[in-house]
């Protein structure tokens, strides 16, 4: 069988420009498509930033340990990512709190560390996250002792009646916290600690209530967070404690409000 050789005539200069014109449009049209797609993933919305778990150990912790808290967080895209807080306050043991960022461990978990302590000293905490959009999301409040806190002694130290003032608070109010501290004991300290959440931060503090005339245990003036931003929406909890002269201690319930 003869192989009769194809000759192929050589490309005009016009169809050379005409192929080199084909091939730029096609890179460009390609390139087109591929910013606008990884333009539209950019934009999708993530899931509903929202606070999935909180996790500490130890779970008892001896006095002089580091607690680790490690979250895990919903939400947050490329663009808009998640930032994860530890806000926490201490009682008796060691009086106090602060706070700060939470480093991303991977995935969606997010970890931070508190401590250590002395012993009996009751820790509250609380994780919050934001995105640029979105927040904050707050978790639920945990509560830890430390070695022994010394609880239901004799004494009977307890704390009733926690009223506010005003109840659905603006920025530019100030807001009052009275409660009944009742005990055996003739010597009492009481203490005030609150947490306030926003997007773009967090901040807490604490000091000592006064009795007043009517022999309840109050605020006064002192509820007046002086280096937090005050605008709507910011989200404040907070939290009463006593000891008295017995070293028996008692605290109370956590309560919320949210600037209007």
């Amino acid at each position: 069988m003869t192989r009769v050789p194809i000759e192929r005539s050589p490309l005009s200069e016009e169809q050379r420009r005409k192929r080199r014109r084909l091939a730029i449009l096609s890179i460009l049209v390609a390139g087109g498509v591929g910013v606008t797609l990884v333009t539209y993933a950019l934009l999708q919305p993530g899931p509903p930033l929202r606070i999935l778990s909180v996790a500490v150990s130890p779970e008892r912790p001896a006095p002089g340990d580091t607690l680790t808290v490690v979250a895990a967080v919903q939400g947050g895209t490329l663009l808009m990512p998640v930032s994860a807080s530890i806000t926490f306050a201490t009682f008796f043991g060691d009086g106090g709190g602060g706070g700060g960022s939470m480093a991303h461990a991977g995935d969606n978990r997010y970890q931070g560390r508190l401590g250590p302590f002395a012993n009996g000293t009751e820790v509250w905490f609380v994780v919050s996250a934001a995105t640029g959009s979105e927040g904050p999301a707050i978790s639920p409040e945990m509560t830890l002792d430390v070695g022994t806190v010394v609880r239901n002694g004799s004494s009977g130290i307890a704390i009733a009646q926690v009223t506010q003032s005003p109840t659905n608070p603006d920025p530019l109010d100030t807001v009052v916290v009275t409660a009944q501290v009742t005990s055996k004991s003739k010597t009492l300290q009481v203490s005030f600690s609150w947490m306030a959440f926003y997007r773009n931060g967090q901040g807490g503090g604490e000091g000592s209530m006064i009795q007043d005339t009517a022999g309840n245990w109050t605020t006064g003036g002192m509820f007046v967070p002086p280096v937090m931003p005050r605008f709507a929406g910011t989200v404040y909890y907070y939290r009463i404690a006593a000891i008295d002269g017995t070293q028996n201690t008692a605290t109370s319930a956590v309560y919320n409000y949210t600037l209007r």
